[in-house]
């Protein structure tokens, strides 16, 4: 989470000064996403077939390997290495995204919602340490901004080795049968509504996350320090409630929350429009950063409810699989709508993904009766 905060910060800054057209200074963070993406489904199955512990040690050390090209990238001012290196990086995302599955597979049914949001909660750390890195780092090698941040997060990958070396998860018993087919599980739409949730909602907060530091540093002028803080409180937004989300669904339900996390992005979309000071985008993040917690382990709990052990591999793949192909596609068009368009129009194109979660949720409040 942590590699995560300093790369959403620095990644489309970076992409200003290298790209050789404007719209493509995101094109870093939709490559990762797109590699994201391709990663999620492969690295679920492995992980039935050699277990969870070795596939997030390779993802940690793709993710080393992949920062600190990233840094060298910027020493020699080429764009292209970058973007190879950013794709590298997704890989390693794409791999730690079950993090929050490993701790759910670990728990009692009952403790499921509880064992995601205390995965979550380690961002909490991140959001202050992130930031950090990426505000005192950004001068850290003379001449070239930036790159001090993609060797520092390099370094942080030992400490996810160390702390991985002790995790034991047992492989799931597989039946010849192997379980259900996918299929059956896009029918249901418990899956369908949490698969949905998770996606858009990560999708829209990337969405915002990405063109925000294009806007406060290149648009409005507050600078650099402005723009770390303003990730940082959000980053501390999407994380803090994970302390009691799960605890929250375990007594109101996963639709109440979800429910709650599409209005505190309407919320956030009206602060994004209400104006251009610092404190406009500081309290638009901050509600994306808490839309985004509820959004997206409501929509978790949805997934991992409705699989058994044998076929968690590619139910939770499948649904990552969706979700980062979804992401991919929002940072991207975030980059080219807020260069071609300005930063309202951006905004406001956000309306119709929130709509489309609502209306998913208001689809399982009305079969669930029948379901059940």
């Amino acid at each position: 989470m942590t590699t995560m905060n300093v790369n959403i910060i620095n990644t489309a800054l970076v992409g200003s000064l290298l790209s050789p057209v404007p719209w493509l200074a995101t094109l870093g963070l939709s490559l990762q996403f797109v590699a994201s993406m391709l990663t999620t489904l492969p690295a679920s199955l492995l992980m039935v077939k050699f277990g969870r512990r070795p596939i997030f040690i390779a993802g940690v050390l793709i993710a080393a390997g992949a920062t600190f090209t990233q840094g060298i990238a910027i020493l020699l001012m080429n764009f292209t290495l970058f973007c190879v290196a950013s794709m590298c990086l997704g890989i390693a995302q794409g791999c730690a995204g079950f993090y929050r599955y490993a701790a759910a597979d670990s728990a009692e049914n009952s403790q499921k919602p509880r064992a995601i949001s205390y995965v979550l909660a380690g961002g909490l750390l991140a959001a202050f340490l992130g930031p950090e890195i990426a505000r005192n780092a950004v001068g850290l090698v003379p001449g070239h901004l930036y790159a001090g941040c993609f060797f520092s997060i390099a370094l942080i990958q030992v400490f996810s080795l160390i702390t991985l070396s002790g995790i034991d998860i047992p492989k799931p018993n597989r039946t010849k049968a192997g379980g259900r087919p996918i299929n059956v599980f896009f029918k249901m739409p418990i899956f369908v509504v949490g698969t949905i949730s998770a996606a858009i909602g990560y999708a829209l907060m990337s969405y915002m996350m990405t063109a925000t530091p294009l806007q406060i540093v290149n648009i409005a002028k507050l600078g650099t320090s402005a723009n770390a803080t303003v990730i940082q409180w959000h980053v501390v937004a999407m994380f803090a409630p994970a302390f009691f989300t799960g605890n929250l669904i375990a007594r109101f339900g996963a639709q109440v929350i979800l429910i709650s996390g599409i209005l505190t992005y309407f919320l956030a979309i009206g602060c994004a429009l209400a104006g251009d000071t610092f404190w406009w985008y500081f309290t638009s993040l901050a509600m994306m950063g808490l839309g985004w917690n509820f959004l997206f382990i409501g929509g978790s709990f949805l997934v991992v409810s409705v699989a058994q052990p044998e076929e968690r591999g590619r139910v939770q793949g499948t649904a990552d699989l969706v979700t980062t192909a979804t992401v991919a596609v929002a940072s991207l068009t975030a980059g080219v709508l807020h260069s071609q368009f300005g930063w309202e129009v951006m905004v406001l194109s956000a309306l119709g993904p929130v709509m489309i979660i609502a209306a998913s949720i208001l689809w399982l409040a009305i079969s669930r009766p029948t379901q059940a």
